[in-house]
């Protein structure tokens, strides 16, 4: 018994630690990661690269960066893989029109960065919400077919909710690893806060 208890010890000693790291890792670097939450939407081409490293045929989206997990040229955040249901509820150009209004589920392969994208990408630490009051912003791409079933006619920029899904309700496959060190884990994690592929860097 002496000696089988200092293992147990060891055992939840070192279980402990590995959660502990776990979590420290997806939080590192102050990112702002909720699996629900107000979202806006825009759309994108030239969706061939992602910053997650690899590429889809399903509907795919960036997610701004403070959601994201990464920074431009640090590899792919904890977002990369994971699966949201999107609902627009309004077009903030146009507050009279009423719909119709769309909910489609994407997988997350790209980044959103803030330098250049402030008004629908530019949460930060300090003001996480960007200019439309959205706490997370979707991009969706073009290439894959996501935009024209989102967004009416007419209406390009969309404001509305994100609920993190399991990827069984995404419809698509993902393409091979683009480089090393490409990352889609959030497909195969549990929803926020679990982790999958870790952030990298410092949250704006």
């Amino acid at each position: 018994m002496a000696r089988i208890l200092p293992f147990l010890q060891f055992v939840a000693v070192a279980t402990l630690a590995s959660c502990l790291s776990l979590s420290e890792k997806r939080a590192t670097g102050g990112y702002v990661q909720n699996p629900s939450g107000s979202a806006s939407f825009t759309h994108y081409s030239g969706c061939s690269q992602p910053a997650c490293g690899v590429a889809a045929s399903g509907f795919t989206a960036a997610v701004s960066q403070l959601a994201f997990g990464s920074a431009p040229g640090l590899g792919p955040g904890d977002a990369c893989g994971r699966c949201f249901a999107i609902t627009a509820n309004q077009d903030p150009y146009s507050p009279s029109f009423q719909g119709p209004f769309h909910t489609i589920v994407v997988k997350v392969t790209d980044l959103c960065p803030v330098q250049g994208n402030q008004e629908w990408c530019g949460q930060t630490q300090s003001n996480p919400v960007n200019q439309h009051g959205a706490s997370v912003h979707f991009d969706i791409c073009e290439d894959t077919g996501g935009a024209a079933a989102f967004f009416p006619s007419g209406h390009g920029a969309l404001t509305g909710t994100y609920t993190e899904v399991s990827c069984s309700q995404w419809s698509g496959s993902d393409g091979g690893a683009l480089w090393n060190g490409a990352c889609i884990a959030g497909e195969k994690a549990a929803n926020w806060p679990a982790v999958g592929c870790g952030n990298q860097g410092t949250a704006p």
